[in-house]
């Protein structure tokens, strides 16, 4: 069986034709490089272009495959299908606004003093929204915050009234203390976790081991930029009745 394969192969090499994968658009090839390229901070081998190659003409050697088999009709995989098309353009369309949106110096300067800013914190838990607005009624009527986590005890408060860069607190949080002073208190709940919060911030500091802000520009307006954009996404899922 061995030899008849091999003879095979011989006579079709000797009429002249060829057995190679098939031809990859380089296009395809250039798309997957910088999507490499991005995640790897472009540190990629010589010959990444020649595996990437390899490695698309074999997903489409198995596409044919598949296709061949029908699968494309099966209920199950026109469904998965749909749901991975819809996921690849929603990531398409963040992407798209994360490159059209622009930040100023001013805002990338600002986003930089709060991403280096060391903040303690003080807050109190809510199960929902309606519990922590009446507990802000409280705190208009003139009790304390302090005596206000008291009536509300919850087992995070010590550990949040340590020293924490706002740069590694949760986005949902660190978009709202961001904004505030020492001894604010944040106006409305914030929602993180299906619970809701209020802050107040005790202590407020730069961080002394902060690297310069030239050194970490465009990092900081990249992250400005996917906020932006998130804020936009936000808006438009809430605009079709959709909250996250």
């Amino acid at each position: 069986m061995k030899q008849k394969r091999l003879l095979t192969f011989i006579a079709l090499a000797l009429t002249g034709i060829s057995i190679a994968a098939p031809q990859i658009d380089s296009a395809r090839v250039d798309a997957m490089l910088e999507q490499f390229g991005n995640a790897e901070q472009n540190q990629l081998p010589p010959d990444a272009r020649q595996q990437i190659e390899k490695t698309l003409a074999a997903t489409d050697i198995l596409k044919a495959e598949a296709l061949k088999q029908g699968l494309d009709k099966q209920p199950a995989v026109q469904a998965r299908w749909k749901n991975l098309e819809a996921q690849f353009y929603a990531s398409q369309y963040e992407e798209h606004l994360v490159k059209t949106i622009s930040v100023s110096d001013s805002e990338a300067l600002a986003a930089y003093g709060n991403l280096t800013r060391i903040v303690k914190l003080a807050q109190v838990r809510f199960a929902t929204a309606d519990e922590a607005r009446a507990a802000q009624q409280l705190l208009l009527k003139g009790l304390s915050f302090e005596k206000l986590m008291e009536r509300y005890p919850n087992p995070d408060q010590p550990a949040m009234q340590e020293p924490l860069p706002i740069g590694r607190l949760p986005v949902e949080i660190a978009n709202i203390v961001g904004n505030m002073q020492k001894g604010d208190v944040s106006r409305e709940p914030v929602a993180y976790q299906n619970e809701f919060y209020l802050f107040k911030i005790t202590a407020s500091e730069q961080a002394q081991d902060a690297p310069p802000f030239e050194q970490v520009k465009e990092a900081v307006i990249q992250q400005v930029k996917r906020q932006k954009a998130q804020e936009q996404i936000d808006q438009l899922l809430k605009a079709n009745g959709i909250s996250l």
